[in-house]
């Protein structure tokens, strides 16, 4: 998320970071000033000596190391054996990658003045970039006992022993520069800062803490320390430590979306809130307001997702993504008149075009608005007729406005140009309402023939066999799924649920279900068949708290909040029981079509209801 920290010092003469960029040239008198102005106090021989130095600097700075390094032997004719010349063109020999050539200066200059820190600074730097590591400790530690107050040769052996694995020893060396300079806060700042990214947190953490103490404007150590407590699951700490940045810098974007995530996750809907409409106050940009959006979304908060999308949108941020995702969003809280509106904003010229359109379409359908709704199919398969998914909302459209024949005929016209799984899948389906279901199994069994390890024909034919009530034949083809594909979760928790609803190998189901969310734990339909493992082995606790989790993922599902129901009344909480009932009634007033059979469920949930009244509910 954030930059990443450079434990290495920037010491005169940084060898190991790249060329300079380009710059526009400097007049010699303006860089004598420069110098002059930041302390540099280096005798030389000559004004031509001097001269020749200034010009290599003025390369030095467009990153012509070839040409600074031509000025520089220049200076050091008229000026030979100069140690912070000869250390200049070390340097320079450095940046060209010529490694050995600069051992060799630094080795000169030190054989003449073995007390010029310097270049024991720079050796020790050449010799690490070098990966001749022992040598480089002796000179970092050897420029150190020089200059024991400066923290360049610290910081740079810390690195060198975090780069080596030698964490404890890095950490003892900047502890050594806190010592020599008591109020000294970037050792403890770079060292946290390099082990918190390599995920060595133990350690990490009293490293920045003392940064912390020592420079508590340091932006980035409180976010590094906020990451540290969300990767140790300690969430207060992380919010006070987000709240410590953003002190520092309250606009920051990204703590901003990291806090508000956070404050979420936290079960803090007011803090989220707080940060998300700062962050949205600062920027037009809409790619916040999917973020945001997202943010919301991933804790189950449809209602504040929808608000956030709705509100950028209202701003006048016309990106597609805007509109679909808006319209995804309140698809799925059934507000479809809402959801086919902000669908029907996606522009032609969008790559979201084709897929708004089938959305809207369907939504449209879903709001019994069905000549619209059939108009918006016709034109998509006219223009896009390859786009294969259109088929089966197209014929679910066509039956919601009572048009059977109809989608029966366009769907097996579809089969017979695209063969495809999908499509026969919702061909035997239509079958299946028709009541036709041995011709829709006949349907699957041919198709099978030509292809009969195809997964999703199959998973299909098993789904055919239990409708027809063959429980045994439905879970020996979805055997016959794993066997093709023995990490399809759908597979596992189909075997798994009918399992559980024939009250049998209960053991078996459990295994296959907590095996499919390890495949995909955000599944409610998993957390659901799960649930009812616990129910019908007698653990309604269990089921109840697993059963919530469903209905929080999965929501306005009515069979799986009639679940819930059930196991609310058999761990003798009534009044729960009556409100999950009566919520799955209302789901499956907005959607009959997520029963496999609407009518006899509302009778179920309203004989259940009838029971409870009495105090007679039983199951």
């Amino acid at each position: 998320m954030f930059r990443r920290a450079l434990l290495l010092a920037a010491v005169v003469f940084g060898c190991a970071a790249g060329p300079p960029p380009r710059r526009p040239k400097v007049d010699v008198s303006a860089m004598k000033e420069a110098m002059d102005a930041a302390g540099i106090t280096e005798d030389f021989a000559s004004s031509a000596s001097y001269a020749h130095y200034l010009k290599s600097r003025l390369h030095h700075q467009e990153g012509d190391a070839r040409k600074a390094i031509e000025e520089l032997r220049l200076a050091l004719a008229t000026d030979d054996g100069n140690p912070f010349l000869l250390t200049a063109l070390a340097e320079e020999y450095a940046r060209a990658s010529d490694l050995t050539r600069a051992e060799v200066e630094l080795k000169k200059v030190i054989s003449l003045h073995p007390r010029y820190q310097p270049a024991q600074l720079l050796l020790g730097r050449v010799l690490y970039e070098g990966k001749k590591l022992s040598r480089a400790q002796i000179a970092l530690r050897r420029a150190i006992k020089l200059r024991p107050r400066d923290p360049d040769a610290y910081l740079v052996l810390a690195q060198l022993f975090v780069d080596s694995d030698q964490p404890e020893q890095a950490v003892k060396v900047v502890e050594q520069l806190g010592k020599a300079l008591p109020g000294e806060a970037s050792g403890y700042r770079r060292l946290g800062l390099a082990l918190a990214e390599r995920g060595d947190f133990d350690r990490a953490e009293p490293m920045l803490l003392r940064a912390s103490e020592r420079d508590p404007g340091d932006f980035d150590v409180w976010v590094m320390l906020a990451q540290l407590y969300e990767s140790t699951r300690r969430p207060a700490k992380a919010e006070d430590s987000y709240d410590k940045a953003l002190e520092r810098d309250p606009d920051n974007h990204e703590v901003l979306l990291h806090a508000g995530r956070l404050a979420l996750k936290s079960g803090s809907t007011v803090r989220a809130r707080a940060y998300f409409d700062r962050l949205l106050s600062l920027s037009d940009d809409p790619e916040l307001a999917v973020k945001v959006a997202f943010s919301y979304l991933a804790t189950r908060q449809l209602e504040e997702a929808a608000e956030v999308l709705d509100g950028s949108r209202a701003g006048g941020r016309g990106e597609p993504r805007l509109a679909f995702y808006a319209g995804l969003v309140h698809e799925k809280l059934r507000r479809f008149a809402k959801a086919a509106d902000a669908y029907g904003a996606v522009p032609e010229d969008s790559e979201l075009f084709h897929e708004s359109r089938l959305h809207q379409a369907s939504c449209l359908s879903l709001a019994g608005q069905h000549p619209k709704a059939l108009e918006l199919f016709k034109k998509g398969v006219a223009e896009k007729p390859e786009y294969v998914l259109l088929y089966p909302a197209y014929a679910r459209a066509l039956e919601r406005a009572g048009n059977d024949r109809e989608a029966e005929a366009l769907l097996r016209r579809a089969v017979q140009k695209y063969p495809l799984a999908e499509l026969f899948d919702a061909l035997s389906q239509t079958l299946q309402k028709r009541g036709r279901l041995a011709e829709a199994i006949d349907l699957l069994v041919q198709a099978l023939a030509s292809r009969p390890r195809d997964e999703s024909l199959l998973y299909t034919l098993g789904a055919a066999y239990e409708r027809k009530g063959d429980h045994d034949r439905s879970i020996a083809q979805m055997r016959a799924v794993l066997e093709v594909n023995p990490e399809n979760p759908d597979a596992m928790n189909f075997i798994g649920y009918t399992l559980a609803e024939s009250g049998k190998n209960l053991e078996e189901a459990e295994k296959l279900l907590l095996k499919a969310l390890e495949l995909r734990p955000d599944s409610g339909a998993f957390l659901d068949s799960l649930g009812w493992i616990y129910y019908q082995r007698g653990e309604p606790e269990r089921a109840v708290k697993t059963l919530e989790k469903a209905v929080q993922l999965a929501q306005g599902e009515p069979v799986i909040i009639e679940h819930l129901g059930d196991a609310y009344h058999r761990a003798s909480r009534p009044q729960d029981a009556e409100k999950a009932y009566l919520r799955a009634l209302e789901a499956l007033r907005l959607a009959p079509e997520s029963s496999d059979d609407p009518k006899a469920q509302q009778k179920s949930l309203e004989r259940k209801l009838k029971a409870l009244s009495s105090g007679a509910a039983s199951r």
